[in-house]
């Protein structure tokens, strides 16, 4: 049976997504996806090597990706950080540097036009956002509900944006914290700069808002007939 609640089939989508590794070929259409959901052109998504990751000041994404490295000039090809020999796919470096917010526009965009019927959200208003915190500015203007994330606890659902720009979608409300379903993330207790769509276990206190997506107002779902008693 389908839900009617948007969060709960917005969690369901995010979920059929773990796993999906972007430094794999076989995870690059899937990646691609995501970020063809956005508005942004795929030179936007160029890494930048001397950029930080990882939530740490003094190492490079590029350093992250490959310990003992001098970070020489990036070729094709490198060794990243659950690189496996006999494993059947060689990782390759991921070329993309944040795509999380990406990944929740597409989580979004897929509700909308596989249950529409789940939100009064229009298709023509999905996020399109490369940025997290572009997420907060796009639900409040439409018609989501936004909350300041020291205030409320998120449900499963929720669009979750935290103060270290990064973004994934709440699965299982917990206390003092949360699963959520991210991509651009790291296995385990890693940090966000990842090549990889996983569930991980978020303090509140990281949050910096979230995001309810709106009910759909349906003035006919209940079945009247078998509710009013006929008089006739």
């Amino acid at each position: 049976m389908l839900s009617m609640n948007p969060g709960d089939t917005l969690a369901q989508i995010a979920e059929t997504q773990i796993g999906t590794r972007g430094d794999l070929q076989s995870g690059r259409a899937a990646l691609y996806g995501y970020l063809f959901a956005t508005d942004a052109k795929l030179n936007a998504f160029e890494p930048q090597w001397t950029r930080r990751g990882f939530g740490t000041d003094l190492a490079t994404r590029y350093g992250l990706l490959n310990p003992g490295s001098n970070e020489p000039q990036p070729s094709s090809r490198f060794r990243l950080l659950d690189a496996d020999a006999s494993a059947p796919e060689s990782p390759v470096i991921l070329r993309i540097h944040s795509w999380c917010a990406a990944f929740v526009d597409w989580c979004v965009m897929q509700l909308l036009l596989k249950s529409p019927h789940t939100t009064s959200l229009a298709l023509s208003h999905r996020p399109r956002t490369t940025m997290a915190f572009g997420l907060l500015h796009w639900g409040q203007s439409n018609d989501c509900t936004v909350f300041n994330g020291n205030h409320a606890a998120p449900e499963r659902g929720d669009v979750a944006v935290f103060t270290f720009s990064h973004t994934g979608i709440v699965t299982h409300p917990g206390n003092g914290g949360f699963y959520s379903v991210e991509g651009n993330t790291t296995p385990g207790t890693g940090g966000n700069q990842g090549y990889l769509v996983e569930k991980r276990w978020r303090a509140q206190s990281l949050l910096k808002g979230f995001i309810r997506l709106p009910p759909k107002e349906r003035l006919g779902d209940y079945n009247i007939s078998s509710r009013i008693p006929h008089t006739a």
